[in-house]
């Protein structure tokens, strides 16, 4: 027999402790001489949470794409066919380009930049349209027709190569696409639909399926089909996704109910095994990035309810050395009162929290927080609410609030405010709206109540001493969050002046800040006044508000596009924010206003984490 050094060139050494890991440890393996066991970094398989889709949908299998760059098109939630297009980026989803027409159960193939999709199901047309069109990253452009009218389809492979196509379960024919036209490819063995189909155009795989639940497997070379080793479970409406030699389906349904799966399966190129992972929520109809299959998600479908409503749930599949922990809001140390409108600044483990309203009244106190607990420091220089504040505990800047509505600020050194010099103009309902450090801030648009008109598109600009005119904000805007530097900022939402008589208008509209002048940028998800904020321009978090009620929601900035996250605990608005140093993987909200009262409510959001584990090999 060989031995470990044989086969791996290395020695099994001895170490009187683990060495410390990471995934690249895979497949070490050394002895633990302090606790007398032998131990390795293996790959385990696991599902874990991950931010829901905007939309709730069957899919019937419109995903492509990978784990960190992946697509789906179009999905049907009850009887509403939807054209929405959303794309995810391995924490969250963000929209893309609209198909042209709305429908689902169509085939799909490529990645998140260069995508296709073809055929499916529309409205009044239960045979289903013929068209193609392909997607760049942005938008769709229409290509030539598909043979003959078709729904239940699945593409395999690249847009840029070529696709596999396989046409309803009642018929075996198959087409390939070059990029620019479909051509007749040879027929596979069955007819099956609603089957595991991923790989390439020239190493795929098709497994499962409908009718009779099928176990069949058939591997396809570019030219013949083969049938190979069949499934441990047969299921239909299967979401599938590697490649020839490295697959993974997810869910399914089976009779005598149809009942929706939890049950994940591996492919290893020659045969199928159930994995020890299960998926969370039972689904068929399900979507999943095809084009990979350890780091994979797989999100939407139908749940184990039946019926025909959709579900916008996410999961990620995970082969891997390392455990990965999903980002997420928790709770925290609730604050001494409840508490809105207050300004505040600092991270996760340094927050500073001043003024607002304890409802009704208003207050002068300033609370800071450790990451555990709340503790009281100097007062205010006023009872003000709606402040904005930016900086970090130490260094920390405070203006604007009411009543009356103010042109005040104050510098704060870690334990006592200093009054500094006013602004020009005075405003309230600044909220999340003033970024970067005591130094070097800008506060970003409010109201001038009582003055009409109400909102502001004046920003003024502050140097550690005095204040003045920034660049103007697009629109006249109140109660925006904003995070970032006073060279590199960013705010996004809020609330604009509408005509005497008509009803104010909640906003979507982000702006991107270059020390002197705005430009427009990707408009978050939901139209949301009242939030928090916190990170860079190009890491931003954005989180609770209004928007047609208190919010729970929180995104995502990249410096272009919004994308979801985990909600948080308790819906709120006039938020107290903080986490400027690492908005992915730390950040803080606190207090905040629910109708018809105020909350001392804290959470935290943590990044998604990976980290490697050893594990304790036994011999029998």
């Amino acid at each position: 027999m060989a031995t470990y050094e044989e086969i791996y060139g290395k020695r099994v050494d001895v170490l009187d402790d683990d060495p410390t890991l990471t995934s690249a440890n895979e497949g070490q393996v050394w002895y633990n001489s302090a606790t007398g066991t032998l131990k390795s970094v293996v790959a385990l398989e696991s599902t874990s949470a991950a931010t829901p889709m905007i939309n709730k949908k069957s899919l019937y299998g419109w995903g492509v794409g990978t784990g960190t760059a992946g697509l789906t098109v179009g999905g049907v939630d009850d009887t509403t066919y939807l054209s929405v297009v959303e794309e995810y980026n391995g924490s969250g989803w963000a929209a893309g380009g609209t198909y042209p027409t709305a429908r689902y159960s169509a085939g799909t193939a490529g990645t998140q930049t260069a995508a296709m999709a073809y055929c499916g199901r529309v409205p009044g047309s239960p045979g289903g349209p013929t068209e193609t069109f392909e997607y760049n990253g942005s938008s769709w452009t229409s290509g030539n027709s598909f043979p003959t009218p078709g729904n239940s389809m699945q593409g395999i492979g690249a847009v840029d190569t070529a696709v596999v196509s396989t046409e309803v379960y009642t018929s075996t024919n198959m087409h390939h696409w070059n990029g620019t036209s479909w051509t007749s490819a040879n027929a596979r063995n069955t007819a099956k639909g609603g089957q595991a189909a991923f790989g390439t155009q020239t190493a795929a795989v098709l497994a499962g399926g409908f009718p009779n639940e099928s176990t069949q497997t058939e591997l396809y070379d570019g030219t013949n089909w083969t049938t190979s080793s069949n499934m441990v479970t047969g299921a239909n409406q299967i979401a599938g996704a590697g490649t020839q030699t490295d697959g993974v389906s997810f869910g399914g349904d089976r009779p005598p109910t149809e009942a929706a799966q939890t049950t994940i399966q591996t492919w290893n190129g020659s045969s199928w095994s159930t994995s020890p992972a299960t998926l969370a929520t039972a689904r068929t109809r399900a979507g999943t990035g095809r084009n990979t299959a350890a780091g994979t998600w797989v999100a939407g479908g139908i749940g184990p309810g039946g019926g025909g409503e959709g579900f916008n749930a996410t999961e990620q599949f995970n082969s891997s050395a390392n455990t990965i922990t999903a980002a997420a809001w928790s709770s925290a140390t609730a604050m001494p009162e409840k508490n809105y409108g207050a300004g505040s600044f600092g991270t996760k483990t340094a927050f500073v929290y001043f003024g607002g309203a304890p409802y009704p009244s208003k207050t002068n106190a300033t609370r800071e927080y450790n990451g555990s607990s709340w503790s009281t420091t100097g007062n205010y220089i006023g009872s003000f609410h709606y402040l904005s504040g930016c900086g970090v505990e130490t260094a920390g800047l405070g203006a604007a609030g009411s009543p009356p509505t103010q042109t005040s600020s104050a510098e704060y050194d870690g334990s006592s405010w200093t009054s500094g010099n006013s602004m020009s103009q005075q405003r309230q309902n600044t909220g999340s709206t003033m970024v970067g450090t005591q130094p070097a801030a800008l506060i970003v648009g409010g109201d001038q109540f009582p003055s009409t008109p109400r909102s502001l598109t004046a920003c003024e600009e502050y140097d550690g001493t005095n204040w003045s005119t920034g660049g103007v904000w697009p629109t006249p805007v109140q109660n925006t969050a904003a995070a970032g530097t006073q060279t590199a900022g960013w705010a996004a939402g809020g609330l604009k002046d509408s005509s005497p008589g008509s009803p104010n208008v909640t906003q979507d509209a982000t702006n991107e800040y270059d020390g002197s002048s705005w430009t427009a940028s990707g408009a978050i998800p939901t139209a949301t006044q009242r939030a928090g904020a916190a990170g860079p321009q190009t890491a931003g978090l954005f989180f609770a508000g209004f928007s047609t009620a208190n919010a729970l929601t929180s995104f995502s900035y990249d410096g272009a596009v919004w994308s979801t996250n985990p909600s948080m605990a308790t819906a709120r608005q006039s938020i107290g924010a903080g986490g400027v140093s690492s908005p992915s993987t730390a950040a803080i909200g606190a207090g905040g206003y629910i109708t018809p009262n105020t909350t001392t409510a804290v959470e935290e959001f943590t990044g998604e984490t990976s980290t490697a584990a050893a594990q304790t090999i036994t011999v029998s």
